[in-house]
C-alpha cells in the first residue's frame, strides 16, 4: 500500500509548553539539637543557608544574593497563602484571608472562613514561597526560598511592585535579595529578626536600557515554574542541624515553629487586657497596603493619628482600636 503516512512528532497542548526545573532550596534558619537530650528546635540565622554550589560563589554565610525572576507573574514566582499542616507532613488547610479549603481525614476538601481559630491559636501561618534564578550560580533553573515572616512577605511584595513601576516589568531584572535586621515587638518585647528585602540593582541609565528591552522579554517564550515544594516546616528533614553541648541552650518547650523563618508579625503586649490580636494586626496591615501605605513607619503614623496616639508599634493598639482603624481605612476613598 503506497499511501501517505503522516508523521506525528508533537502533542498539541503539551509539546509547546516549557517549564524550568527547581535546582534547590535556600533556607533562612537551621535546626539545633542537644547532644545530651536529643531535643531539636528551629533557630533563625542572619544569613542565607545555601546548598554547596551557591556557597562556592557566595561563601558559607551570605547575607546578600543576586537574583532574577524568570516570568512576570507574581503568583508564579511568589505564591502566598495562609497554611495549616497540623501533625502531617502535607498541607491540611490553605486560604487567602477570606476563604479557605480544609482537608478532612477522609481526604475530602471543604470550604471554610479564613482566617479562623487555627490562626489565632498560632497553628496556622502565612507562608510565601519565592522562586528565583541565581544568575551567578546557574541560569538553568530556579531556587526556592520559603518564609513565614509577615514582614518579609510584605517587603518582597513591595520590592516587586517598585521594580514593576520603575521598569514596566520585574522579570529578568537584576536584583539584590538581602537579609536585613528589623526590630519587632513580638510578645511585648523588642526582638531583632533578619527579614528578606528585595532591591533593584540598577542606576537611572541602566533602567532606561531595561525599559527598552521589555517588549522582547514580555513577548518571548514564557516558561512555567515548578510547583513549590510545600511540606510542613517542622518536618523539613533537609534543614542543616547544629549540635550543641549545653543543655540550657535548649528551650523548655519546643514547638513546631517554622524552621526557615520566624513569623515576626507584631504581637500584642502582654500587659494590655484587651490587646489587638494577630489576625486583626495582619488585616490592618493588608488594608493599609491596598491603600498604598506600605512602610511600617507610615502605617504606625497613620493609625496613631487616628487616635491621637504616639505608637511605637501596631501592637500597642487594643483590639477595638484595630477594628475601628480597619473600618475607617477601608471606607476611605
Amino acid at each position: 500500500m503506497n499511501g501517505f503516512k503522516p508523521r506525528f512528532a508533537s502533542v498539541k497542548g503539551l509539546s509547546e509548553k516549557r517549564r524550568l526545573p527547581r535546582l534547590g532550596k535556600i533556607r533562612l534558619g537551621i535546626k539545633k539539637k542537644s547532644v545530651k537530650s536529643g531535643k531539636e528546635y528551629p533557630s533563625e540565622v542572619s544569613y542565607f543557608v545555601c546548598p554547596p554550589e551557591v556557597e562556592r560563589v557566595y561563601g558559607a554565610e551570605p547575607k546578600e544574593l543576586d537574583v532574577m525572576f524568570p516570568v512576570n507573574d507574581q503568583e508564579a514566582i511568589f505564591p502566598q497563602a495562609y497554611k495549616y499542616y497540623g501533625s502531617s507532613k502535607g498541607l491540611k488547610c490553605i486560604g487567602n484571608g477570606e476563604e479557605a479549603q480544609y482537608r478532612n481525614d477522609d481526604g475530602s476538601w471543604v470550604d471554610k472562613k479564613c482566617p479562623c481559630e487555627l490562626y489565632d491559636q498560632n497553628k496556622c501561618q502565612i507562608r510565601g514561597h519565592l522562586q528565583c534564578i541565581l544568575p551567578k550560580v546557574s541560569v538553568g533553573g530556579v531556587y526556592q526560598i520559603d518564609t513565614g515572616s509577615f514582614n518579609s512577605i510584605q517587603d518582597v511584595n513591595s520590592g516587586l511592585a517598585y521594580i514593576q513601576a520603575m521598569v514596566g516589568r520585574f522579570s529578568m531584572i537584576p536584583c539584590k535579595l538581602k537579609r536585613l535586621p528589623r526590630e519587632t515587638h513580638g510578645s511585648g518585647k523588642k526582638e531583632t529578626h533578619y527579614t528578606l528585602n528585595l532591591h533593584l540593582d540598577a542606576d537611572i541609565n541602566s533602567i532606561e536600557g531595561l525599559r527598552k528591552d521589555s517588549m522582547r522579554i514580555l513577548t518571548g517564550t514564557q516558561y512555567a515554574l515548578p510547583e513549590p515544594e510545600d511540606i510542613n516546616p517542622a518536618m523539613d528533614d533537609q534543614s542543616p542541624v547544629e549540635f550543641i553541648d549545653e543543655e540550657n541552650d535548649v528551650p523548655d518547650e519546643v514547638t513546631d515553629v517554622t524552621v526557615e523563618d520566624f513569623a515576626d508579625a507584631e504581637m500584642p503586649p502582654v500587659e494590655d487586657p484587651t490587646p489587638i490580636t494577630k489576625r486583626t494586626t495582619n488585616r490592618l496591615v493588608m488594608v493599609m497596603g491596598k491603600k498604598g501605605i506600605f512602610s511600617q513607619e507610615d502605617q504606625i503614623v497613620t493609625v496613631g493619628a487616628m487616635f491621637n496616639l504616639k505608637l511605637k508599634a501596631l501592637s500597642d493598639l487594643t483590639e477595638e482600636q484595630g477594628q475601628t482603624a480597619i473600618q475607617t481605612i477601608s471606607e476611605e476613598e
